[in-house]
């Protein structure tokens, strides 16, 4: 699926680069998938997760915050999927997964760790709950609301190897795509559908994220969901400062999100109740 006419050679260079990633990515939409599969089962799952020992460790250490501990603490990923259920454990898979790929922060786009995956997490929040409201599939966007940001991160790699020093101006007022193309040749949401198409998420979570910027008909319903998922990110103090100037809650995106501002107002607010809890279930962590 040809989204944008992006060099062949720099295209082979994101997705090298991409390639490099710890497995968590991958395996995250993988399990995605499975979600999907009502042949899945406890092993299945299990066994995908636990190709990576980072993601498995750090799997098994948010099951055990004070909201999922039972009489005992889990020592396995068995005994994690089996108390908390596959669908939140594919939640605390992609928190694992962010939290062990953005480990490093963006430096370019001057983002800390937690800045990135808080703004990672806050959008795959919000995009479930617009996507449920919009009649979409909640786990796959979800996916693409957490998977975001992978696109900057190869720019930053990128942009750190063959211009040291650089690094985004930090003003709310920036055009970030053209900045972006005049350091890297191509923008970071170009970046990250390469990179998704590459992991054979669907055509439409792929033109989303290309497109979301500005969310038209090759956006498609995905890539209005995820922008107006961005503008709640923003809203909630989450946002990346950078990309402050392309959120626009305008009727024409609400359209093409299949929403009215009522279901986004309500969005706004079971996303923040979400993230109130997530927070609480984090600091009981072990």
């Amino acid at each position: 699926m040809a989204l944008t006419a992006i060099d062949p050679v720099i295209r082979e260079r994101v997705l090298r680069l991409s390639r490099k990633l710890p497995t968590a990515p991958h395996i995250f939409s993988r399990l995605s998938g499975l979600l999907n599969d009502i042949n899945a089962d406890l092993e299945s799952i299990s066994k995908l997760v636990s190709v990576d020992s980072g993601l498995t460790s750090r799997a098994i250490r948010m099951s055990n915050s004070a909201v999922f501990r039972g009489n005992e603490p889990v020592a396995t990923l068995d005994e994690a999927i089996s108390r908390v259920g596959f669908r939140e454990m594919h939640k605390i898979v992609g928190m694992a997964m962010t939290d062990q790929i953005f480990q490093s922060g963006l430096p370019v786009y001057n983002l800390t760790a937690e800045e990135i995956w808080e703004n990672s997490v806050v959008t795959a929040l919000a995009m479930e709950r617009l996507a449920g409201a919009a009649g979409e599939d909640e786990s796959v966007a979800y996916t693409i609301g957490l998977l975001r940001p992978v696109g900057k991160l190869v720019l930053d790699i990128m942009i750190q190897t063959e211009h040291p020093g650089v690094t985004c101006p930090e003003t709310e007022t920036l055009d970030l795509p053209p900045w972006e193309r005049a350091w890297a040749d191509l923008t970071s949401n170009e970046a990250g559908s390469m990179i998704m198409e590459d992991w054979k998420l669907p055509e439409a979570a792929v033109a989303g994220v290309c497109f979301h910027y500005q969310p038209d008909a090759k956006a498609g319903r995905l890539g209005a969901l995820l922008h107006v998922a961005c503008w709640l990110t923003k809203e909630l103090g989450k946002g990346i400062k950078a990309e402050t100037r392309q959120w626009n809650l305008s009727e024409s995106t609400l359209q093409f999100a299949g929403l009215t501002a009522e279901q986004v107002r309500e969005c706004q607010e079971s996303t923040t109740e979400a993230l109130t809890e997530l927070q609480s279930r984090l600091k009981g962590g072990s």
